[in-house]
């Protein structure tokens, strides 16, 4: 929720009172979000109301202000909507029996959203759902309006259907048990876990309710809901690679490349590397204490610079995912996927704007309001959520529908090339890395003898031995990239550290790092030509007669044609004398002319 937070809800697909395991199948949760009431109602007219994805997508016509003018900002909570659901905005808070007003107006069309959503969930397999209540420790109007209240509300609805023969997922809650004085911990534990019996998640293996808390918690909360309830509770946070061997479940887990988390996901050539995510062992639940988490993107730190998210990337992150829990499925006890509908977000204050204040959310290079950051989401393609919307018409689910199908095969192997989550090489997932180099003037200190973009691995290899040298990801977390030590001063920064180091580059290099460009053709982009001048200066263009200006060396793949959170950052070529570079997301540098404005990337 504020930050790195979320809703959960568990959902168990309704059998019986508890939810059983199918050979070589995991019991599957994903994390459900109740909390868009003071969004919604927020909004001063759903039917005009713009999105963030809505304004990164017109290139500069929109802008965040344009957004901000259409919401309530008070009742909103500063919330904003990233996209907008398929079925339109929607929210699932309502007054209690005895409350003459609410906290907000009552949600419209409670039972149609929550009986749509449990058949979604039921026809993909999942068992239970996990609401967030991580946010407020302790009864109040906030922690009301976007936690407790909601979580009521789908116990009432799905308990509903469940007695007129629909079934529903089971839920559960996952709360922050840091503050030993909280008491909104005994508020579900008293009456939600106790009025709706069979509708909360229950341990096949050990037959208890599951109650989710935060990493840390206070030990003596945890022992009364183990002691006195009869609970397990299950610690689930995120970014913690010790807590896994401790029995921890995750809300999302990135990928892992040498021990560290990475942001690097690609797949060319030969499908790139596996996703490696990690296996969490000895869980109070389960036959076996183990669990791993999916999820369509995940994030480092800010979501909305370059390099801080893996990104959806048009469904490779939940395929690269995906791989690895079929690679390990007959050792798993549960699947965690992460998000089904979030949605909404609050701005962050920039930590690096005084450092270098080209460090702005990336695609939105003129607008005043950029050096505002995202941290667990940034619009449609760049966000944990699976539930359709308007921008993506439903593909994600769908793909996600089709990866589900394969693990209950059983088979611990996606080999259905029919199947859209086993087709790696489809041009909307296949992404290449594009490494940026630049060659010393050794007569000149400081100066640039040429620079060079290049997709072959080996390439860099060999020319970084011979002098050449990388540009590297300015913030980190890209394990493709150079600069992985820039990793750790970044999330020092995004966790309030106060340092005294700099980023890895200075603001007039700030944008001429690395990026992903596609290596296949689609409606929705052009080619990029690698070239060569006559007196040995490298440069690219999408001209295939290199402006006539060179001769052709290569190709490095294809830029979009469209901006969005999937290619939010604009490529240009830029040219002083007989040099040439690139610039990502900002004017070429002083001194430099724009000679083409190509399109946009990852």
């Amino acid at each position: 929720m504020f930050g790195l937070v979320l809703t959960y809800l568990i959902s168990a697909f309704f059998v019986p009172v508890l939810s059983f395991q199918k050979e070589n199948v995991p019991v599957v949760g994903i994390m459900y979000e109740g909390w868009q009431a003071p969004a919604v109602m927020g909004l001063k007219d759903p039917s005009t109301a713009l999105t963030l994805e809505k304004v990164i997508r017109s290139n500069g016509t929109l802008s965040l202000m344009d957004q901000q003018h259409g919401i309530n900002l008070s009742v909103a909570m500063n919330f904003y909507h990233h996209k907008e659901p398929l079925d339109g905005f929607y929210c699932i808070y309502r007054k209690r029996e005895n409350e003459s007003t609410g906290v907000v107006p009552d949600c419209p069309n409670i039972t149609n959203t929550l009986k749509r959503h449990a058949n979604m969930l039921v026809q993909a397999n999942i068992s239970f759902v996990v609401c967030d209540s991580t946010n407020f420790q302790t009864i109040s109007a906030g922690g009301d309006v976007l936690q407790l209240r909601p979580f009521e509300v789908l116990a009432e609805e799905w308990s509903k259907l469940r007695a007129q023969g629909i079934p529903t997922p089971q839920i559960a809650i996952w709360q922050n048990l840091q503050d030993p004085t909280g008491n909104l911990y005994r508020v579900y534990a008293d009456e939600t876990y106790k009025q709706y019996e069979d509708l909360i998640f229950k341990d096949s293996f050990t037959g208890k309710k599951v109650y989710f808390t935060t990493a840390n918690p206070t030990p003596a909360l945890v022992k009364t809901l183990e002691n006195e309830y009869g609970f397990s509770v299950v610690t689930m946070w995120a970014e913690r690679l010790e807590g896994f061997s401790e029995g921890e479940f995750a809300f999302f887990s990135p990928c892992l490349d040498n021990g560290q988390f990475t942001s690097s996901v690609y797949s060319h050539p030969h499908g790139g590397p596996p996703c490696n995510q990690s296996l969490t062992i000895k869980a109070p639940i389960g036959r076996r204490g183990t669990s791993m988490t999916v999820s369509p993107s995940y994030q480092l730190s800010y979501s909305s610079l370059p390099w801080r998210a893996s990104g959806k990337l048009g469904g490779l992150t939940l395929k690269k995912q995906f791989g690895s829990v079929f690679a390990r499925q007959s050792d798993l006890d549960y699947l965690m996927i992460g998000t089904f509908n979030e949605h909404i977000a609050q701005p962050q204050n920039n930590p690096f704007s005084k450092i270098n204040p080209n460090v702005k959310s990336m695609g939105l290079e003129t607008d005043s309001m950029a050096s505002s950051l995202w941290v667990d989401m940034y619009g449609d393609g760049i966000t944990r959520d699976l539930e359709p919307t308007k921008e993506d018409g439903g593909y994600m689910w769908t793909l996600f529908l089709s990866c589900m199908r394969v693990l209950h095969t059983g088979e611990g192997v996606c080999k259905d090339k029919m199947e859209p989550c086993c087709a790696m090489n489809d041009p909307v997932t296949s992404w290449q890395n594009v490494w940026s180099l630049y060659l010393p003037d050794k007569a000149q200190p400081g100066g640039v003898r040429d620079t060079l973009l290049t997709i072959d691995q080996q390439e860099r290899d060999v020319l970084t031995q011979r002098g050449w040298v990388e540009k590297c990801a300015p913030l980190g977390g890209a394990s493709a990239f150079c600069g992985m030590s820039q990793a750790s001063e970044a999330k020092a920064q995004f966790h309030g550290s106060e340092s005294n180091k700099t980023l890895h580059d200075v603001p007039s290099s700030y944008g001429e790092g690395p990026f992903l460009l596609q290596p296949l053709a689609t409606p929705f982009n052009k080619l990029v030509y690698r070239c060569l001048t006559s007196n040995s200066y490298h440069f690219f263009s999408e001209q295939k007669d290199c402006r006539n200006a060179g001769t052709q060396e290569s190709v490095l793949g294809y830029v979009s044609t469209l901006r969005s959170s999937t290619t939010p950052r604009s490529l240009r070529l830029c040219q002083k004398g007989s040099l040439y570079t690139h610039s990502l997301d900002l004017p070429c540098s002083t001194g430099f002319q724009e000679l083409e404005y190509l399109g946009f990337v990852h």
